[in-house]
């Protein structure tokens, strides 16, 4: 298996004389998640950090999604998508928590959180907070999705500050399951059983079974007590609380507003014992036009407690 630092110097080779748009890389890069992440982070890439990342594509068999865009399939696609439009969202994406890596016998898969940014007249500006998933795959990349607020790029180009133009909010038809709910240990059931105020910390395996089953999940009577008191974060696209009294407070009012939504699974959740992610549709049953809102969610956790918690979807999409 090559190392990152050996694949980006190859790559960086040939990629000296320009590399053709249509062109098909079948050779595979023999990375796996933590090595595929870390070649991209290579500051060596610059400019052609896009491009790099085609190549860890698997040339038939792989999807990229962006919030913006939608879904694209296969190498040649992705690249001519890709490559004309990327660099003109963002001029950087700066991680904003460790990366998360998660693997079964087959697969593996890569969580990466971070905070995007934009030039507006010559200053570097924050935009949306955004996640990347990817799943990985004998060395290649199969599945690399981008889900993030396209709202703040949305206005800055309607107010004449920005240079690119988005496409409205893309449809795409993904393909789902009932949310996993998963059997629930004898220390959950009695966690469960007891009043709100004496529900304590439990095992994180524990707290991902709530997060991942949509009547536990969305209950803030019984998500709050899993909150730590003070040093925890809930994120939304147009939201952040700290502590759990704040946390409460906003689950309450939203819980009183939002209408009846039922989540879909895209996917199987992931979860390594400090992390829970899982990519998910948000139908409102019976609406007319249908809505469906694609999201991501990633929950962590520390001595039995969600220390942090985002919710990333587009909000120009749920207008």
């Amino acid at each position: 298996m090559p190392t990152p630092y050996d694949w980006v110097t190859g790559f960086l080779d040939r990629a000296g004389d320009g590399l053709d748009l249509d062109r098909v890389n079948e050779r595979s890069p023999g990375l796996d998640a933590t090595g595929a992440v870390e070649a991209l982070g290579d500051p060596r890439l610059g400019e052609h950090a896009v491009e790099a990342l085609t190549e860890l594509l698997h040339p038939t068999d792989s999807m990229c999604f962006d919030a913006g865009f939608g879904a694209f399939h296969g190498q040649t696609a992705i690249r001519r998508w890709l490559m004309p439009r990327m660099g003109a969202i963002a001029d950087g994406r700066v991680p904003t928590a460790p990366m998360e890596i998660f693997g079964d016998a087959e697969t593996t898969s890569s969580v990466s959180e971070w905070q995007m940014w934009a030039s507006v007249e010559g200053e570097r500006v924050p935009m949306s907070r955004g996640v990347s998933i990817r799943h990985h795959r004998e060395g290649w990349i199969v599945w690399n999705a981008d889900v993030y607020d396209t709202s703040p790029m949305r206005r800055s180009a309607a107010g004449g500050e920005g240079t690119h133009e988005l496409p409205e909010p893309p449809q795409v038809e993904w393909e789902t399951q009932p949310m996993i709910t998963p059997e629930r240990s004898d220390a959950l059931e009695e966690w469960l059983e007891r009043p709100p105020e004496e529900r304590g910390p439990i095992d994180h395996a524990d707290i991902h079974t709530v997060m991942i089953t949509p009547g536990l999940g969305l209950d803030p009577e019984i998500v709050v007590p899993l909150f730590h008191p003070t040093d925890s974060v809930l994120r939304e696209p147009h939201a952040e609380l700290v502590g759990a009294e704040a946390i409460a407070r906003h689950l309450g009012a939203r819980r009183e507003s939002r209408m009846t939504i039922t989540l879909e699974s895209i996917g199987v959740p992931l979860f390594n014992g400090d992390c829970t992610a899982f990519e998910w549709v948000a139908r409102v049953p019976g609406a007319e036009p249908p809505v469906a809102v694609r999201g991501t969610s990633v929950c962590r956790y520390a001595d039995g407690l969600v220390v942090a918690a985002t919710d990333y979807y587009d909000n120009a999409a749920t207008r």
